[in-house]
């Protein structure tokens, strides 16, 4: 992790902060993907090795589009790692590091790429239900404890719903608060009722192209280098330890060791693991 870390770093200095962070999470129902699953009566996680096929596919035209394409300006370098997620589907952070003459460093020019509002559903159909689909938070708070976001504390930890704020600002410390008005479009998801402030930011060229989450943030700091990296290499939750007696105390008889269990026990294993280790 270090040493990934470390040439991250090398990077920044040499091209400065990265620009954009944005996260690409595979859709198990791409049509790809069902049109494979159909034949055969197969659920998405029953065929791991499918679904990171086609992720892959997607992702490498995704890094075309962003670093040979320039659609979100001329691109001088790019990090990116791949993690998968417990339930098998794997995601994509990728950090742009993009060139001065592409850069968005006022407000008004954040608002020409990236959007967290709900758009409109008579002119923009197909975006909003992109949008519904992909790029709702929630619903989560008191009425839904059991969300996978809400902590102990009964508080969401990715502080959603956010505020409504008429026009994107830049806070002190640099992060970007993003334009969430209130102008009555709401988004009903499992019988709840949402407005913008329940808006993941997004960009609307690459939504409706991928049709999939696509989280897009702004950003002029160099921590998240260290983010990209940590999660995937961090340690372990638990550890194996045992007591072994001493040379003397040893009996003759020979113990068997069950060395599948001793691998998996200590470590989640998830269907793209299981399936290319034992079959």
């Amino acid at each position: 992790m270090d040493q990934l870390y470390f040439d991250g770093m090398a990077i920044s200095a040499a091209v400065g902060f990265p620009d954009l962070f944005i996260t690409f999470t595979c859709n198990p129902n791409w049509p790809e993907i069902i049109r494979l699953l159909d034949s055969k009566h197969l659920k998405p996680h029953d065929r791991p090795d499918i679904i990171a096929r086609v992720f892959k596919i997607k992702f490498n035209e995704l890094l075309k589009d962003l670093t040979k394409n320039h659609v979100l300006g001329r691109v001088m370098a790019y990090l990116y790692t791949i993690e998968f997620q417990k339930r098998g589907l794997p995601h994509a952070h990728i950090l742009l590091f993009l060139h001065p003459s592409s850069k968005f460093p006022t407000p008004d020019d954040i608002d020409t790429i990236i959007s967290a509002e709900i758009p409109d559903q008579s002119t923009q159909q197909e975006l909003y239900q992109l949008v519904k689909h992909h790029m709702i938070h929630g619903p989560c708070g008191i009425t839904h404890t059991s969300s996978p976001c809400m902590q102990q504390t009964g508080k969401c930890s990715k502080y959603y719903p956010k505020k409504f704020v008429e026009k994107t600002i830049v806070d002190q410390d640099g992060y970007p608060i993003y334009r969430r008005r209130s102008n009555g479009h709401t988004i009903t998801k499992s019988g709840v009722t949402m407005d913008n402030r329940n808006v993941v930011p997004y960009n609307a060229f690459l939504l409706l192209k991928y049709q999939a989450h696509i989280n897009m943030e702004w950003c002029n700091q160099c921590t998240s280098i260290k983010y990209l990296f940590k999660y995937i290499h961090k340690g372990y939750d638990r550890i194996t330890a045992f007591v072994s007696p001493s040379i003397k105390q040893k009996s003759s008889k020979n113990e068997e060791i069950d060395e599948v269990k001793e691998y998996i026990d200590c470590r989640y294993v998830s269907p793209c693991d299981f399936r290319v280790r034992f079959t």
